[in-house]
C-alpha cells in the first residue's frame, strides 16, 4: 500500500514554493499517494486541477491574518486530514505551515515535515516584531518532526534562534528545470510586439509578487536612475499583489510610464529571461529564490539585494552583483555597468547551481519520507 503524503500550502501563486509543491505532488514516486490542500484563487489553481488527482481547496485558508477565517481554516484542514488519514503531512509557507502542523498533530497520527521557504523575520526589522515572529516560529516548530530549509542561511538562522535542532533539520534546496537560451523555441518578434517594446531595447526583468517583502518600490527608484542615463531601457515586473497601486503611482510620479511595465502573472518566464539583459531582485526578505536560479542557469547576470540565501548562488562580480539592502544607487550603477558591457558572466559559477535541479529536490524529499516511514513502521 502506498504511503499517503498530504502537502499543504497557503495559496498556489506563481512562486518557487508553489512550483516545488506542485512538482512534488505531481511527480512523486509510486510508493507514495499524494494529496494537496491549499487555499483558492491562485494563478496555478487550474494547473493543480488539471494535474493533481487528490486536490482539496480549503475555502478559508488565506494569506492575510484573519482570526475568524484562520480558525475556520484550521478546522477545515483538520477535518480534511482526518478524512485522508495520511501517514506524513508536509506543510509549506508560514500560514499553512502553522495551521497545518498543529492540525496534523491534533487530528491525525501523521509524522509532520515543514519546509521553510524563508523566514518572516529578518535583520533590520523592528526588534519587537522580529522576536515575536521568532517565538511564533519556535512554537510552530514544536508540531514538526522534521524541518526542511532551502538555504544554508535559513538553516543556520533556525539553529541560532533555537527554532529547531540539528537532529530535526534537513537542507534540501528547492529546484528548477534547468533551461538555456539556446534550448528555447518561440517567436521573439511576437513577444516584443505583445509587450509593446521595440527589438533592441535593453530589458531588465524582475519576477516577484507586488508585496512589501519584495520591495517593488525600490525597483521603480532603481529604474528612474538607470533610465536617466540609458533611456532605451525597459523594466518588466511580473506578478501581482497589494502594492500594485503604490507601484503604479510611483511609476507615474517618476515619469516612467514608458520604461516600467507591470505585466502581471506570466507562465513564460524562460522566454522573458531569454530577452532580458539583467535579472533584478529587490527583496528585503527571501529564502533562496528559484527565479534567480532560473536566471543564472540561463546566464542572465543578476543584480539582487543581499537577502536570505541569495549569496549562496550569486557571487558579486562573477555572475552579477550583490547589493546592500535599499542601496538603490549601487543597484542602478551595477545595472548600468552590465548594460554598458563592463561585465563578463563567469561560466564557472554555474557549478554553484548543481544542487538546484527539481528532480534532485524530489529525490531527497522521497529519501526523507522513506526514512520517516522506516523509523515509524509506516509501510507495514
Amino acid at each position: 500500500m502506498a504511503t499517503k503524503i498530504a502537502f499543504i500550502i497557503t495559496k498556489l501563486e506563481l512562486g518557487g514554493a508553489q512550483k516545488s509543491v506542485l512538482y512534488s505532488a505531481r511527480h512523486i514516486g509510486d510508493n507514495f499517494e499524494p494529496f494537496l490542500l491549499c487555499g483558492q484563487g491562485g494563478f496555478l489553481d487550474k494547473y493543480a486541477k488539471d494535474h493533481i488527482k487528490n486536490l482539496y481547496f480549503i475555502p478559508n485558508l488565506v494569506r492575510q491574518i484573519n482570526p475568524i477565517k484562520d480558525l475556520l481554516a484550521f478546522f477545515e484542514i483538520g477535518k480534511t486530514l482526518k478524512r485522508i488519514a495520511p501517514q506524513i503531512v508536509h506543510t509549506n509557507c508560514p500560514k499553512a505551515g502553522i495551521l497545518g502542523r498543529i492540525a496534523a498533530k491534533l487530528f491525525t497520527k501523521a509524522k509532520v515535515i515543514h519546509t521553510t521557504h524563508g523566514f518572516v523575520f529578518y535583520d533590520g526589522q523592528n526588534v519587537l516584531k522580529k522576536y515575536f515572529y521568532i517565538l511564533v516560529e519556535r512554537f510552530a516548530a514544536l508540531f514538526a518532526d522534521y524541518m526542511i530549509f532551502v538555504s544554508n542561511k535559513d538553516l543556520r538562522t533556525a539553529l541560532k534562534y533555537k527554532i529547531t535542532t540539528k537532529e530535526k533539520a534537513r537542507l534540501i534546496h528547492a529546484g528548477v528545470t534547468p533551461k538555456t537560451k539556446e534550448s528555447l523555441r518561440f517567436n521573439k518578434i511576437k513577444l516584443f510586439e505583445e509587450l509593446n517594446i521595440k527589438e533592441g531595447t535593453k530589458i531588465i526583468l524582475q519576477t516577484a509578487n507586488l508585496k512589501p517583502e519584495k520591495n517593488p518600490l525600490d525597483s521603480v527608484r532603481i529604474a528612474s536612475i538607470v533610465c536617466k542615463k540609458m533611456p532605451n531601457t525597459v523594466f518588466l515586473y511580473t506578478g501581482a499583489g497589494p502594492f500594485k497601486t503604490k507601484t503604479e503611482n510611483l511609476i507615474k510620479e517618476l515619469g516612467l510610464e514608458n520604461n516600467f511595465k507591470l505585466i502581471g502573472w506570466r507562465d513564460d518566464i524562460p522566454h522573458l529571461l531569454s530577452i532580458a539583459s539583467v535579472f533584478l531582485l529587490t527583496s528585503i526578505r527571501e529564502g533562496l529564490p528559484m527565479a534567480l536560479v532560473e536566471a543564472l542557469f540561463m546566464r542572465v547576470p543578476a543584480v539582487c539585494y543581499d537577502a536570505g540565501g541569495i549569496n549562496e548562488v550569486l557571487k558579486d562580480g562573477e555572475n552579477g552583483f550583490l547589493i546592500p539592502l535599499n542601496d538603490t544607487k549601487k543597484a542602478a550603477q551595477s545595472i548600468i555597468n552590465i548594460l554598458q558591457d563592463n561585465f563578463i558572466f563567469k561560466e564557472q559559477t554555474l557549478a554553484l547551481l548543481t544542487d538546484f535541479n527539481i528532480k534532485d529536490m524530489l529525490l531527497r524529499q522521497e529519501e526523507l519520507y522513506t526514512l520517516i516511514g522506516d523509523k515509524n513502521s509506516l509501510f507495514q
